[in-house]
C-alpha cells in the first residue's frame, strides 16, 4: 500500500442529525482560482439571466412601503435620509457608480449593472478598481471589507417585510459568497444576518444575473419595529480570496407579504445517512439495515406566507413507477414563518427522517416528502418533491446519469507548450458502513475534450476524521493512459469506462474513502470528466487543486447548493444474481464459446434501451469500445469480431442507459 504525504487540512460544519437542524454551509480551503476578465459568452449569459430574473419579478407595486433608486445618490430619495458607507479604502471601495463602472483590470466596464433605474444612478462595491491591477508579487492582493448602511425606516406599521433589491456580482475566489444582508432593529447594536443573494448558485469567477432581483423576508427583525437599519456588506470579516470584482446594487424597496398562506418542499436527498452525502446510486450490499435506521431521508422546507404553520412531513420511499409506497413515515413539526420566527431564519429548515427502510434488490427507486396542513396552500403544487435514486450490485456513487448536463475540466491552462494544464484531478467521498465489500477499480465517464494518451491514475484513499487526506493511506492505485475508446465522440454519447485498481481493495466498515482520478503533473493533455452541475444537495466533491505554498493537493470542494458531482463511482466486485439481472436484460448469450472469428450477441430487453458494450482482456484493458444507440423492446442482436483479438479469455461488458454494467466471458481460440 501506498502511503499519501501531501497536506490539506479541510473542516465541514455541517451536521446531520435525525431531528430538525439548520442548513449550514461548509468550510472549505482556498482553492488556486485566480480573477480572470469576463468572457463575451459569460456576459450575454448574465444579461439573458437578469431577463429571466426581471421576468419572474411580479409582486405588485403598490404594496411598497419603502423605495429607493439611488436617484439622488446617496442622499436617499424623497423623506429616506443619507445613505452611509464604511469600508477600508475610506469610502472609495463603495461609491456611486458612473459610466466606467465597474472598473478594474478583471472587471472593465462591460458589465455595468442592467437594473430597471440604472439610467439614474446605482451603488457599487467596486473590489477590483480598488487594487489597482493585476494581482502579483507587487501587487499582492488587499483583504477588503465594507458596508452600504441606510438610514433608520420605520415599518412599525407592517405585519411582514420583504426587502427586494435588483443586483449583479462577480466574486473570487472561493464558492462561499462573499457578502451579507445584515438587519438591524436596536440602532446597530446587534445585526441579524441574512443571505444576500439566495437565488445564485454559482461558484468562483462566476458572474450572477444581470440584473438578478433578490428577495429576502426580513420579518422576523424588522416587522413592527419603527427603527430598522440596513446594511449592505462585502466581507465584513476581511479574506483577500474574496479581493476583486464587483457588487452592484439598486431599486432597494420593502413590502408587505401578500401570501398568508405558503409552505413548500425546497430540497428532497436520498441516503443522508451518517454523513454529509447523497448516494444516487447505492451499492446494494452498503445499505443500512432496517434494524440501525434504514434510509434517511432528508427535507428542506420553507415557509413563503406570513403565518406559522402546524404542519406534516411525510417521507415515502417508492418503486420505479412512483406507484407503489414502499416505505412511508410522517413527523409533525412547527414550520414558523419569518413574521412570527423567534430567530430569523426559522422559515427555512431541515428535517431528517429516518425510514427504517432498506432496499432488498437493485432497481430504480424515488424518494419523496409531501408537506399537508389545515390551512388551504396558496401554491399547492410545490408541497410536494420526489427524486430518482439507483439501488445497484456493483457501483457505489453520488450522481445520477440521467442529470449528467456538464464537464469538470482544468481550470487554467490551454494544453499548449508554453500554457500547459496544471495538475487535474475529481473524485467523490464514499463511505463504507458494512463489511465485506470489495472494490476492484473506478467506473469514470470521460468528456469528449479529454484528450487520448493522457497520463491518469486512479486512487481510493481512506480519510481521516477531520476531513484530511494528509497522511491518509492508499489502498487502491494504478496507472494508465486514456485510450481512444475511451473518449466519447461527442456531448450526448455518454458512457462509463472502468479502469480496475492494481488489486482488489476490501473495504473497512465505518471508513470514509475518496475515490478519485488525476493528472500529476503539468501536461499538454487534457482530463476532464463528465458531471452533474449544481448539485442540490451533495457534500462528497474533491478536486485536485493549487494550494498557497504551491503544492498541489486534494480540497475538499464544496459549497452549499454549488458544486458538480463528478460521474466518478466506486465499483464492487460482486455480480448480479440471475434473477436481479433479468429484471433489466434476458437471455444474454454469446455464441459460439469459444470463437475464433465472429460471434453474435444476443439479448431480450424488457423495455427500449440504449447500449453501449466494451470488450476486456483479462487484465481488465479495453480491447474494443462502440455505442450502439437505441435498441427497441425484445430480441435484439449484433455480430462481434474477434478476427483480431489474440488467442485467450476476454469479458464481455453490455452496459444499457449508461447506467448498468452485464458481464459475460468467452474464449478466443486461435
Amino acid at each position: 500500500m501506498k502511503k499519501f504525504f501531501t497536506l490539506v487540512v479541510l473542516s465541514l460544519f455541517t451536521t446531520v442529525a435525525f431531528t430538525q437542524s439548520k442548513v449550514t454551509s461548509a468550510a472549505r480551503p482556498v482553492p488556486a482560482e485566480k480573477p480572470r476578465a469576463a468572457t463575451a459568452e459569460e456576459i450575454e449569459r448574465s444579461l439573458f439571466d437578469g431577463s429571466q430574473s426581471v421576468l419572474s419579478n411580479n409582486v405588485s407595486a403598490n404594496r411598497n412601503v419603502y423605495t429607493e433608486d439611488f436617484s439622488n445618490g446617496l442622499d436617499g430619495q424623497g423623506s429616506n435620509g443619507l445613505w452611509t458607507i464604511e469600508d477600508i479604502g475610506g469610502n472609495s471601495i463603495w461609491m456611486m457608480a458612473d459610466a466606467n463602472s465597474p472598473g478594474g483590470f478583471y472587471s472593465t466596464n462591460a458589465v455595468p449593472l442592467a437594473s430597471t433605474t440604472a439610467a439614474n444612478g446605482w451603488v457599487i462595491f467596486d473590489a477590483d478598481l480598488y487594487q489597482g491591477g493585476e494581482i502579483s508579487a507587487t501587487n499582492p492582493a488587499e483583504e477588503l471589507s465594507g458596508y452600504l448602511i441606510s438610514s433608520p425606516i420605520d415599518f412599525s406599521a407592517c405585519p411582514s417585510v420583504i426587502l427586494e433589491f435588483q443586483q449583479t456580482f462577480r466574486y473570487c475566489c472561493a464558492d462561499e459568497k462573499p457578502f451579507v444582508l445584515e438587519v438591524s432593529n436596536d440602532g446597530g447594536l446587534t445585526w441579524a444576518v441574512f443571505d444576500a443573494a439566495p437565488e445564485f448558485t454559482g461558484g468562483a469567477n462566476d458572474a450572477s444575473a444581470n440584473p438578478l432581483v433578490s428577495s429576502v423576508d426580513i420579518s422576523a427583525v424588522a416587522a413592527g419595529q419603527g427603527y430598522v437599519i440596513i446594511r449592505f456588506g462585502w466581507q465584513p470579516n476581511g479574506n483577500s480570496t474574496h479581493s476583486h470584482y464587483f457588487w452592484g446594487i439598486d431599486d432597494i424597496r420593502a413590502y408587505e407579504n401578500p401570501v398568508q398562506n405558503d409552505v413548500r418542499v425546497v430540497q428532497v436527498t436520498s441516503g443522508n445517512i451518517l454523513a454529509d452525502y447523497e448516494y444516487r446510486c447505492l451499492a446494494l450490499e452498503q445499505a443500512i439495515d432496517p434494524s440501525m435506521g434504514g434510509l434517511v431521508i432528508g427535507t428542506i422546507y420553507e415557509n413563503l406566507g406570513v403565518n406559522t404553520q402546524d404542519a406534516t412531513i411525510t417521507a415515502e420511499v417508492l418503486d420505479a413507477t412512483q406507484t407503489i409506497v414502499l416505505a412511508s413515515v410522517s413527523e409533525n413539526i412547527t414550520i414558523y414563518s419569518n413574521a412570527e420566527s423567534p430567530t430569523p431564519g426559522d422559515a427555512l429548515d431541515t428535517l431528517f427522517i429516518s425510514t427504517e427502510w432498506a432496499p432488498s434488490e437493485a432497481g430504480t427507486y424515488y424518494v419523496r416528502t409531501i408537506i399537508s396542513y389545515g390551512a388551504a396552500d396558496e401554491t399547492p403544487t410545490d408541497n410536494v418533491l420526489s427524486k430518482k435514486f439507483l439501488v445497484d450490485n456493483g457501483e457505489y456513487g453520488h450522481d445520477d446519469p440521467t442529470l449528467i448536463n456538464n464537464q469538470m475540466t482544468p481550470y487554467t491552462g490551454t494544453g499548449t507548450a508554453a500554457d500547459p494544464f496544471p495538475p487535474t484531478g475529481y473524485g467523490s467521498y464514499l463511505t463504507c458502513f458494512n463489511p465485506g465489500s470489495i472494490a476492484g477499480g473506478l467506473s469514470v465517464r470521460f468528456d469528449n475534450s479529454t484528450d487520448d494518451f493522457c497520463p491518469i491514475n486512479i486512487q481510493l484513499i481512506a480519510r481521516n476524521t477531520d476531513y484530511n487526506l494528509s497522511d491518509g493511506e492508499i489502498f487502491g492505485y494504478a496507472e494508465f493512459e486514456v485510450q481512444p475508446w475511451y473518449v466519447p465522440t461527442g456531448n450526448i454519447q455518454q458512457f462509463p469506462v472502468f479502469l480496475p485498481f492494481e488489486e482488489t481493495v476490501e473495504l473497512m466498515e465505518g471508513t470514509t474513502y475518496f475515490a478519485g482520478i488525476q493528472t500529476d503533473a503539468e501536461t499538454t493533455q487534457e482530463l476532464a470528466v463528465k458531471s452533474i452541475d449544481e448539485v442540490d444537495s451533495d457534500f462528497s466533491t474533491g478536486y485536485w487543486a493549487e494550494s498557497t505554498t504551491g503544492d498541489f493537493l486534494w480540497f475538499f470542494g464544496i459549497g452549499f447548493l454549488t458544486d458538480e458531482s463528478p460521474a466518478i463511482r466506486l465499483v464492487m466486485n460482486d455480480a448480479l444474481s440471475t434473477e436481479e439481472e433479468n429484471a433489466f436484460v434476458q437471455d444474454f448469450v454469446i455464441g459460439p464459446n469459444p470463437v475464433s472469428t465472429s460471434a453474435q450477441v444476443k439479448f431480450n430487453l424488457p423495455a427500449a434501451a440504449y447500449i453501449a458494450y466494451e470488450v476486456r482482456d483479462i487484465q481488465g484493458r479495453l480491447v474494443t469500445f462502440d455505442n450502439i444507440g437505441l435498441h427497441s423492446k425484445g430480441t435484439n442482436s449484433f455480430d462481434l469480431n474477434v478476427s483480431d483479438y489474440a488467442g485467450g479469455n476476454y469479458i464481455f461488458n453490455l452496459v444499457m442507459d449508461g447506467e448498468r454494467m452485464f458481464s459475460r466471458q468467452f474464449n478466443v481460440t486461435r
